[in-house]
């Protein structure tokens, strides 16, 4: 029997590791659904995964407009792919030394002013995606890409109902959510079959 495996894909933890990992190398994304799932069977023993589409959630800089318009008019045009962005806010905000309580507003060196970027939201929106799935009549396979531990409830309570969640994390992060998950895939070992030619 055919099952649905659905990606969940936390962007910025997936593309910051990878930078680090793959040697300045490009990651083929269209060839990452396909990747995820081939691993998965192999993992968990789940045959005939079938691919039920990839959301992608994503916090971007306005300003970042190469990466807005590829997320926005060239991946989410692919088969299956739903890309969830949340607009970074930028807010100014002194930094403090916790030593000695020194405060500055702006860059000594440059002048700049400091500042935080926050997004909300992601998480969140992952985590309502994922619960979504136990209201669908046919069983799906959620592969979920992410380090994030405010995932752990969602991915407790998914398994606990019969849900066999697969967690493709790196090496040595992310580990809480593999312990919970039914199964799991370690990306470094896909780096090779996903390097962009």
């Amino acid at each position: 029997m055919t099952i649905g495996a659905r990606i969940f894909i936390d962007y910025w933890n997936f593309q910051l590791n990878w930078n680090e990992r793959a040697n300045e190398a490009r990651c083929d994304w269209l060839a990452l659904p396909w990747t995820l799932i081939r691993a998965s069977e192999r993992h968990a023993r789940i045959n005939d995964l079938a691919y039920d589409g990839t959301h992608i959630y994503a916090s971007v800089d306005p300003s970042n407009e190469n990466l807005l318009n590829w997320l926005e008019t060239f991946l989410e045009r692919q088969p299956g792919f739903m890309i969830n962005l949340a607009r970074l806010v930028r807010r100014q905000r002194p930094v403090r030394c916790s030593a000695c309580g020194w405060e500055a507003d702006q860059c000594p060196e440059c002048g700049e002013p400091f500042s935080v970027s926050t997004s909300k939201g992601l998480a969140t929106q992952m985590a309502v995606d994922l619960m979504a799935l136990q209201a669908r009549a046919e069983p799906c396979v959620p592969i979920i890409v992410s380090s994030d531990t405010e995932l752990l409830p969602v991915v407790e309570y998914l398994v606990r109902h019969g849900v066999k969640v697969i967690h493709a994390g790196w090496r040595d992060a992310g580990l809480d959510l593999t312990r919970q998950a039914w199964s799991s895939v370690e990306l470094d070992a896909l780096i090779p079959e996903l390097i962009r030619t």
